[in-house]
């Protein structure tokens, strides 16, 4: 099982050595371009310390965080009002959901046990969970990461449900201070993405000097499209990864992403983890079926 000298693109930014190490591991050579950064704002920071006073004040049903960072945030705001024991001892008794692994730890950090992670994490898949459980009457509560959908809440009240929702950052194509602040004091070793070494990206790509492309979250698709799009790449740099780049994509939400700009998506592992990610990559190259195989070496 080995990467055999491909080379692999990396395009998140939180983890990035992290996951450049795993490639290297595998053979691999780690190619990383960041697509993605995060941004706060003294406006958020308000929203999560309303949002922390909400969980006390309202009877919670559900709660559902769809990302560490934004886990870090909150109990970071409840802090620093005062009420981050009430708010931990509210969170342990109720149904608690997080979208992935990140927010489960960022969760278990805090003494607070996720009692679901989806199998889809999409939205319409933690709204199909949500109203498989029961929604009608409930209190669900809703921290978003950057990239906020209206689907979960239009269908969840649709379905009788009483929605409350916050988001504590947002997604950007830079990595500004006080977000690489949370990422740091969450301990990623972060690389803050560049707009020239996004470009350089796209141009390598539609040369083939890369063989795959990793995703480990939807917004790192849509911000790489974004810039293309930006500079009239879009189309070309569509092409390019359908035809000739093995594309990964770390699940279904990030799978998602990709088809929604018209990729083709390669491999997806069954357990959404990095490591799992580059082993399914190895898998698919084993078993060399794929008229991209030969574009990739």
């Amino acid at each position: 099982m080995s990467l055999s000298g491909l080379v692999v693109v990396v395009t998140g930014s939180r983890r990035a050595s992290e996951l450049a190490h795993i490639i290297d591991s595998f053979g691999g050579i780690p190619y990383v371009a960041p697509t993605i950064g995060i941004e706060v704002n003294q406006g958020m920071n308000e929203e999560a310390g309303y949002f922390a006073y909400q969980i006390l004040k309202e009877k919670v049903d559900y709660a559902v965080f769809m990302t560490g960072p934004g886990v870090y945030s909150l109990m970071s705001a409840a802090r620093n009002l005062g009420i981050e024991k009430e708010l931990i001892q509210i969170l342990q008794q109720v149904t608690v959901i997080a979208r992935s692994l990140k927010p489960k730890d960022a969760l278990a950090m805090h003494g607070i046990k996720t009692k679901i992670v989806p199998k889809d994490n999409t939205s319409k898949g933690i709204a199909q969970l949500l109203i498989g459980l029961g929604v009608a009457g409930k209190r669900v509560f809703i921290l978003w990461h950057g990239s906020y959908s209206s689907e979960l809440k239009t269908e969840l009240e649709a379905e009788g449900a009483q929605v409350f929702e916050s988001s504590t950052y947002m997604y950007s194509t830079d990595l500004k201070e006080n977000g690489a602040q949370i990422l740091k004091a969450m301990g990623y070793e972060y690389i803050p993405p560049e707009e020239t070494k996004v470009l350089k990206l796209i141009e390598d790509i539609s040369i083939a000097h890369t063989g795959a492309i990793t995703f480990t979250s939807p917004p790192a698709a849509r911000e790489l499209f974004k810039i293309a799009s930006q500079h009239g790449l879009n189309e070309s740099l569509r092409a390019s990864l359908n035809r000739g780049v093995i594309v990964v994509a770390i699940g279904p939400s990030t799978r998602k992403a990709l088809e929604e700009n018209d990729v083709h998506v390669d491999v997806m592992p069954t357990m959404y983890k990095m490591g799992s990610m580059i082993k399914s990559l190895c898998d698919y190259l084993d078993n060399g079926d794929s008229p991209k195989m030969q574009k990739s070496f």
